[in-house]
């Protein structure tokens, strides 16, 4: 009868972790981007990730500060289109990182040129897929996307990079005490030991490896079973922002509330929330 369970138990995982590889396919995948940076050398490497999304008219990729802060004309931004790679156009904001309020949140607002482009090849997330998502449930139904600068392969003569999602636990009141944060502006998730593949569906130890992870995307997962088969989706919550290691081991994000409300004072927009 154990065995029994254990085959249920384990072919449920199996559907459960094809929802999750449907929406890392899909709006997850398709809506974060990887940015890369000159390497003097007349190519460009890879540097940090972002998220596109759409705000009324306007179409942003929301990232973190740091990752902004020497790009301009002299010190250009690229993201991935078709076999090439294409010129970040549009102005941006970033905070300054303060000790007191640890906000390290940017936004490019593209040209709408650009904005068109893009929509060929990535999905910007609309307004009612963020969620405001104030509470913690102490369940791994939170996934972190982005693009690790280590993930390079060869294929076919050339470097071709990939993305690692992590669905993660969210870390405890005192690994927020221990950092100064506030649970009403971050996020914080463990990123050690082991975790399930879900390509493989087996136990594996966390390659711990967060440069290039930084402005990627904090998604809220809700895969429920419905009528006899699992629904799955995925919501916008947050922004990575940084990576701390030492007696706690975790990702930091700032919460996407704080993020659109950036943009509003910033754009002198209001964008309509959704429940």
């Amino acid at each position: 009868m154990e065995e029994e369970y254990d085959e249920l138990d384990e072919y449920i995982d199996a559907l459960i972790n094809e929802e999750r590889t449907k929406l890392i396919q899909g709006d997850i995948g398709l809506s974060t981007c990887q940015f890369f940076k000159e390497d003097g050398k007349g190519g460009v490497t890879p540097f940090a990730s972002g998220v596109m999304v759409e705000l009324g008219p306007s179409s942003y990729i929301l990232t973190a500060s740091h990752v902004i802060e020497d790009w301009s004309n002299a010190s250009k931004l690229f993201v991935p289109l078709a076999d090439t790679h294409i010129s970040v156009a549009g102005h941006a904001y970033g905070t300054t990182m303060d000790k007191e309020n640890k906000y390290d949140i940017a936004y490019i607002k593209l040209t709408p040129e650009l904005a068109r482009l893009l929509r060929y090849t990535y999905r910007f997330m609309p307004i009612h897929k963020m969620l405001h998502h104030w509470k913690s449930l102490l369940e791994p139904n939170y996934c972190i996307f982005g693009y690790p600068v280590i993930n390079q392969k060869k294929a076919d003569g050339a470097v071709k990079t990939f993305g690692s999602a992590y669905f993660s636990l969210p870390c405890q009141d005192k690994v927020f005490e221990y950092y100064g944060l506030n649970p009403l502006a971050h996020y914080a998730f463990e990123f050690q030991g082991k975790a399930v593949n879900i390509q493989s569906n087996k136990v594996e130890k966390i390659k711990t490896e967060h440069y290039g992870l930084s402005g990627c995307g904090v998604w809220y997962v809700d895969i429920e079973f419905k009528h006899n088969k699992f629904k799955s989706s995925a919501q916008l919550i947050g922004i990575m922002m940084e990576f701390r290691k030492g007696k706690y081991e975790c990702l930091i994000g700032n919460r996407m509330e704080i993020i659109l409300a950036t943009i509003e004072k910033n754009e002198g927009v209001k964008i309509k929330r959704t429940i």
